[in-house]
């Protein structure tokens, strides 16, 4: 297939029209839109400045995983340049206190003197805790991304773009991308000193949380994603530049895997075991001495993470393999499996059995709490609220969510979420399903990477394109698996082996199913092969 026609397949499997194509391919940050369209920003910005204005003391309230922590350090830079002192960032455990705002927090922060409260990727769902605050004599700005329910918060402003009746025209942004909207809002009024231009240093921080929290790399979020990338390839930021070199990563080559798989790893760990503030700090820190430090403690405490969850999953899918048969929609879990790291646990689950899962364990407090991961496209929330008596709470997005739930109902609830699946209304067809395209493996080059770059950063809703090579011949396997091919192509698959694809070793050639990418490793520019799949 010559390369105009995998262009034009490219474009196809994506809905773009020729007339958008421009636009896509060549995104423009002119072209995000204008933050006073979102529900309640006049608002929320207004009071902010009020806030600034006046010295107030503010506190930001932020989710603990890969969105909710860049924010917080997102709105730690900004109120730092517009030299806003009186502040103080709060950012809940996982496990004692979960996710969302709680009382307990509420109460110390009013406590403490504040007297304006901002949450960062979450609020939309804290009715009492709301209603606690504004009591306690804070109001409360709700930045957040998440599915609102029927009853809202009496906040003082709500700036969530699903709210109903929103004007914006895009919903789909992060709950990071709602902060960054927030400064945007602010900075059009009131610049308090800052240089014009100088909140796009902020998007680095926004990349990392648009690609970590699985929203889809389209429209607005495209934009987001993109300069993001561009900015974190030029970061000042001593806690990312600590962490990039003990990860051997050259910041000037980052790609959207390298955050997708080496830096949100490392940023969730920290809440996963408890220490949240310590990826907070890494990613606000202005000390070179405090970065390395933080940096080798998240590398420690994801190593233990790691080895946590993979006992977890090997449970999982030993309990799996003795049921007669997998439901459309897989729930399990444990008394004794820790919640905080059933999300990973869920991934894992969607990518092996190819299916949205529901995985339980229980808190501290005994009760029973678990994550939710949704497989192409199916919208999770929109599931959940099919069979709304069957939790005690449930809240998140299309693609992940959490829950708790009774003893009683977790028994019968891999049923009743199957018969709600086929309820739903199709996935979309695009999403998580690229046409395979043939090509020949002398067809393998820089120039094909070319073509294929253009159409990143690839993600959820913007997949990567598999490529299919008839008749590879390959030579030996070594670390991993890594197939010589016959032009000096490397194909590679990490933590795999020939066994993992059934790959008989005597083999003189395959059928490869796999991505193109360009590898950076040691400087030493290489397109290569992503290994998808083998048909010896």
């Amino acid at each position: 297939m010559p390369f105009p026609e995998i262009f034009a397949s490219l474009l196809a499997s994506r809905g773009i029209a020729p007339e958008g194509k421009e636009a896509f391919l060549n995104p423009s940050y002119e072209s995000l839109h204008d933050p006073l369209l979102l529900p309640d920003m006049e608002r929320a910005r207004n009071r902010v400045i009020e806030a600034v204005r006046s010295s107030e003391r503010i506190a930001v309230f932020g989710d603990y995983d890969g969105d909710g922590i860049p924010a917080t350090a997102l709105m730690a830079d900004f109120f730092r340049r517009a030299g806003h002192k009186n502040i103080e960032f709060y950012i809940p455990h996982r496990h004692d206190e979960g996710f969302g705002l709680n009382t307990d927090a509420m109460k110390e922060l009013a406590e403490r003197g504040a007297t304006l409260l901002i949450t960062l990727d979450c609020g939309t769902a804290d009715i009492g805790e709301v209603r606690l605050a504004k009591g306690l004599g804070m109001d409360v700005i709700i930045t957040d991304h998440h599915e609102p329910k029927e009853e809202l918060p009496e906040a003082y402003a709500i700036v969530n773009p699903k709210l109903k009746g929103s004007a914006y025209p895009f919903d789909s942004l992060c709950g990071c991308g709602v902060a960054f909207k927030l400064v945007q809002a602010v900075l059009a009024k009131e610049r308090f000193g800052i240089p014009l231009g100088q909140e796009k240093w902020l998007l680095d921080l926004v990349g990392i949380a648009t690609l970590s929290d699985m929203v889809p790399l389209v429209g607005e979020n495209r934009i987001l994603a993109r300069f993001g990338l561009e900015v974190l390839r030029k970061t000042r930021r001593p806690g990312l530049l600590a962490l990039l070199r003990n990860l051997n990563i050259n910041p000037s080559y980052l790609t959207e895997d390298d955050i997708t798989f080496m830096i949100t790893p490392r940023i969730n760990a920290a809440s996963r075991m408890g220490e949240p503030e310590d990826a907070f700090k890494l990613l606000s820190t202005d000390k070179g001495i405090e970065a390395e430090r933080l940096a080798a403690h998240l590398e420690k405490i994801n190593q233990e993470r790691k080895g946590l969850v993979g006992s977890l999953v090997k449970a999982a899918k030993h309990e799996l393999g003795k049921r007669e048969a997998i439901r459309d929609v897989i729930v399990i879990g444990n008394p004794e499996w820790r919640p905080g790291l059933l999300g990973l646990v869920c991934a894992n689950l969607v990518d092996e059995y190819q299916r949205p899962a529901f995985v339980w364990g229980r808190d501290g407090d005994g009760v029973l709490k678990g994550s939710c991961r949704s497989y192409n496209g199916y919208d999770l929330f929109a599931l959940m609220s099919a069979v709304p008596r069957s939790f005690i709470e449930f809240g998140g997005h299309k693609g992940a969510g959490g829950f708790s739930i009774t003893l009683e109902e977790v028994g019968v609830l891999e049923e009743k979420l199957s018969a709600a699946l086929g309820t739903l209304t199709s996935p979309n067809p695009l999403l998580g399903k690229e046409r395979v395209l043939p090509i020949s493996l002398n067809e393998v080059g820089e120039d094909l990477w070319k073509t294929v770059a253009q159409f990143a950063p690839f993600g959820t809703g913007n997949e990567k394109p598999v490529f299919k090579i008839s008749n590879a011949p390959f030579g030996k396997e070594e670390n991993h698996l890594e197939i010589m091919l016959g032009n000096g192509i490397k194909a590679i698959s990490f933590f795999s082996s020939p066994e993992s694809y059934k790959l008989k070793t005597d083999s003189p050639s395959c059928t490869l199913h796999a991505h193109l990418e360009k590898s950076y490793f040691r400087n030493r520019p290489e397109v290569r092969l992503r290994i998808v799949d083998i048909e010896a």
